[in-house]
């Protein structure tokens, strides 16, 4: 007998309302009790109920009231998709009532997907949808696989629906993330897929929850201290527990773990002793007072009291870490390595210049620098063109009352105390006036300021952000900008490619798409066309084309006809006639992305499974196809040095 018979079976008996009769090794377990559950809500196999959408104003509002949560949801949705795209999937984040927030679809499989009701707004309680790998992960907070004839209704037999709850560091639900197939694409891997994914949520919303307190990120293998399968625990200023993660109270689980528990009654260094020591190298040992001893991470430590004139040590707090999921598309190498420099650079304390074309994303990259910074101020940004020159110093440095004539009586503290212990973002730098460049190079170097119509000086610590879209060097030339405030601003400087050549394009457009309608796709071929623009204006040029195009459609689709349309390109009779790519193509293109990733880890294979979220054996397996052989016994500079 096929365990396709047996599940045959027992449906039969549960179309009879006979359950009691179905035999244990016909469906799983789980499965049973669900159906259970969804006859118990007087359910009728035969007639599912109808379910309306939520009403936009509600869909709205739980989005308010998850907004950061939905934010990493997002992302790792986006992520996820990235992963199985072209496998016939939709990949959907959903609130702790199964309320479907964030929905990707493949094209090839978007309309079963809104047949199935798999869309933004829908609601997949057991009690409502009957048995389904989002609602019964909801409600027994295990990941789940629903297979074909395993749901409860005949409308949801053709699929294969696989999901994993997400739950905060109390073990409360807060959200639901699945991805559901064509039953006939079922595919092995994505239950483990899932399941990272689901962590990956959790990992980044403890550290979101918990970002001002000292993480510690720990593992009893070393290798393994940079994964989601590392133990997190926040800690108060004077070493008491604040939360743990799972994991965490995993391998500490006989020990005192629970929150306003000292530090000294887990491990047995003293907790002062272990913060002088994180202080100087943020990576090492720990040894719990059971003799169990990890590898372990320490972020967010706060700064020594004391400091050197003119030094700035760097703070490594967050080195090595998991970093801050930026809010913005960066899979180009450049970009890549431009977030990299960057994120180094803010434990220096170092003036960070961004160079770009208008649009390229440079005030993105400087809040991200302010978010990976972990400063308690403010992120105060500046338009060097948009104030007055007449009154751009009194805006920089402040000034007492009565400094000057239409001031207020109590005077204003100025926009670089309002950055005080946060980030100065100073966009079109090359646009200062030359009058203010000299005293903004003395504040570089002094870290002091001195309000207009005051003798007195603060000291100050802000994080200076540049950004500018024309050449500085030029402007030097012209004496339009003074050359030694550009090799004070030049700490540390990256450049940001234009959109049209930047290599993640079609993730752009998804990102920008998705932000602007979630339930909305788009054609590789209309993808080809948005590629082919050369985009003088960049993103802002590429939002607005994308809202002018969501407009004019009014489609759930963009197809080619739509972007040309918009773009104002001349159309001919039958020349958007829609391909679907072939299985030949989806796989050449998935092992393209595969040697690529490789190559950005250089040439690291644990590196590019970690990134990619796949086996070890399947990195291997795709290299040898294209010619890549390497044996799994080598270990350059083992897995410590590989990772």
């Amino acid at each position: 007998m096929t365990q396709d018979d047996k599940v045959g079976f027992a449906r039969e008996c549960l179309m009879a309302r006979r359950l009691s009769e179905i035999q244990p090794e016909w469906i799983p377990s789980e499965v049973q009790n669900s159906w259970q559950r969804c006859l118990a809500a007087k359910l009728n196999p035969y007639s599912p109920p109808t379910v309306d959408l939520i009403p936009p104003a509600q869909l709205r509002e739980l989005r308010a009231q998850n907004a950061r949560l939905c934010d990493i949801a997002r992302m790792e949705v986006r992520n996820l998709y990235s992963q199985i795209a072209g496998s016939h999937f939709v990949v959907a984040f959903a609130t702790k009532d199964a309320v479907i927030l964030e929905a990707v679809a493949d094209h090839s499989f978007d309309q079963v997907a809104r047949r199935s009701g798999i869309v933004v707004g829908s609601q997949w309680t057991e009690n409502l949808r009957g048995t389904n790998a989002l609602g019964s992960a909801a409600f027994t907070l295990e990941p789940t696989v629903i297979h074909a004839a395993e749901h409860f209704f005949d409308d949801n037999c053709n699929l294969t629906c696989v999901a994993s709850p997400v739950l905060d560091h109390e073990n409360r639900l807060v959200g639901v993330i699945d991805a559901s197939s064509d039953c006939h694409s079922r595919q092995i891997h994505t239950v483990a897929l899932i399941r990272m994914s689901a962590l990956h949520i959790e990992s980044e919303l403890f550290r979101d929850t918990f970002r001002g307190t000292v993480i510690l990120q720990f593992h009893n293998r070393k290798e393994f201290v940079h994964t989601l399968e590392a133990g997190l625990v926040a800690l108060s200023p004077d070493g008491r527990i604040i939360a743990t993660n799972r994991q965490a109270r995993f391998f500490l689980h006989d020990l005192p773990v629970t929150p306003g528990q000292s530090f000294d009654m887990i491990f047995s260094i003293p907790y002062e002793r272990f913060m002088a020591q994180a202080r100087i190298q943020n990576s090492g040992r720990l040894t719990d007072q059971r003799g169990s001893t990890y590898y372990v991470l320490a972020s967010n430590l706060p700064r020594p009291e004391h400091s050197v004139p003119g030094i700035r040590f760097p703070d490594r707090s967050n080195q090595g870490t998991g970093k801050t999921q930026p809010q913005f598309v960066c899979e180009d190498t450049v970009v890549r390595q431009a977030m990299e420099i960057v994120e180094n650079a803010v434990h220096w304390h170092v003036p960070i210049l961004i160079r770009g074309e208008t649009g390229t994303g440079k005030e993105l990259l400087a809040r991200h620098i302010h978010t990976v910074s972990n400063r308690p101020g403010k992120f105060v940004a500046v338009n060097c063109t948009a104030l007055p020159e007449t009154l751009i110093e009194s805006e920089f440095f402040g000034y007492r009352g009565g400094a000057f004539t239409g001031g207020r009586r109590e005077g204003a503290r100025g926009l670089i105390l309002e950055a005080d212990r946060g980030t100065l973002f100073l966009d079109e730098i090359g646009h200062m006036p030359v009058a203010l460049q000299a005293r903004l190079l003395r504040f570089l170097d002094q870290w002091t300021v001195r309000a207009v119509g005051s003798s007195t000086e603060e000291k100050v610590d802000v994080q200076v952000v540049a950004a500018t879209n024309c050449s500085l060097e030029e402007a030097v030339e012209k004496q339009q900008f003074r050359i030694d405030l550009l090799y004070r601003l030049r700490g540390i400087e990256v450049t940001l490619p234009p959109l049209r050549e930047r290599s993640d394009f079609p993730l752009i457009v998804q990102f920008l798409l998705n932000a602007l309608e979630p339930s909305c796709t788009i054609s590789d071929e209309a993808l080809q066309l948005l590629e082919q623009y050369r985009w003088p204006g960049n993103f802002r040029e590429l939002k607005n084309l994308l809202l002018r195009t969501v407009i004019m459609a009014n489609s759930p689709a963009l197809l080619p006809l739509h972007i040309s349309r918009a773009l104002n390109l001349p159309t001919s009779p039958g020349q958007f006639e829609s391909t679907v790519p072939s299985p030949v193509d989806l796989k050449r293109r998935r092992r393209d992305f595969i040697v690529e990733t490789y190559h950005r880890c250089h040439g690291s294979i644990t590196r590019t499974a970690r990134e990619l979220a796949v086996s070890r054996n399947t990195i291997y397996r795709e290299l040898r196809r294209v010619g890549i052989h390497k044996s799994k016994s080598d270990k350059p500079g083992n897995i410590a040095s590989d990772a």
